[in-house]
């Protein structure tokens, strides 16, 4: 007949051929589910690997707006600063004298250097705590009155006259 297996029992033929049939597909099934394992393994990783591109590339943007924020905001504070010095510019055309808030903008070229450099936020407050105080001066002269030198010229010579009389007056009553 057959071989006896592990338990003593005689295979048949048929048993046997079956027997090794399971064998075979218990083993082609275990080299698929293997297969598919390493498959799923390589999947994983090449996704992993995509996803830390993606992430990576995500974080160069972000970065790049990070980078771009300061040069906008430089180049708004410069555009501040021309349209203050045109400013500052018209009011001497119109006779007013914005000296100081001038001579508050003479440093501001190097604290912008300092800014366009560090691009740190204690610089950008300075700068723009320079302009804002510049603008606030030339505000407070352009709001000033003008002291009127004809007014005043009259004034003292009216007082200067009224002195002259009195004396006069005086020379005549004791005489």
């Amino acid at each position: 007949m057959g071989e006896e297996n592990a338990e003593g029992y005689k295979m048949t033929e048929e048993e046997k051929r079956l027997e090794e049939k399971d064998s075979a597909v218990t083993a082609e099934l275990s080299s698929m589910v293997n297969e598919v394992t390493d498959t799923n393994r390589k999947i994983d990783d090449s996704y992993d690997e995509k996803m830390k591109r993606l992430t990576d590339k995500k974080r160069l943007r972000e970065n790049e707006h990070d980078e771009d924020e300061p040069i906008k905001k430089i180049a708004l504070l410069k555009e501040r600063l021309i349209e203050l010095k045109s400013r500052i510019s018209d009011a001497r055309k119109h006779g007013k004298d914005p000296f100081i808030a001038d001579l508050m903008l003479r440093s501001i070229n190097a604290k912008f250097k300092m800014v366009e450099i560090t691009k740190a936020k204690h610089d950008f407050e300075a700068v723009e705590d320079i302009l804002k105080k510049s603008d606030d001066e030339l505000k407070e002269t352009l709001a000033a009155e003008e002291p009127d030198a004809k007014k005043e010229i009259e004034e003292k010579l009216k007082a200067e006259h009224a002195k002259g009389r009195e004396k006069m007056n005086e020379e005549k009553s004791e005489a």
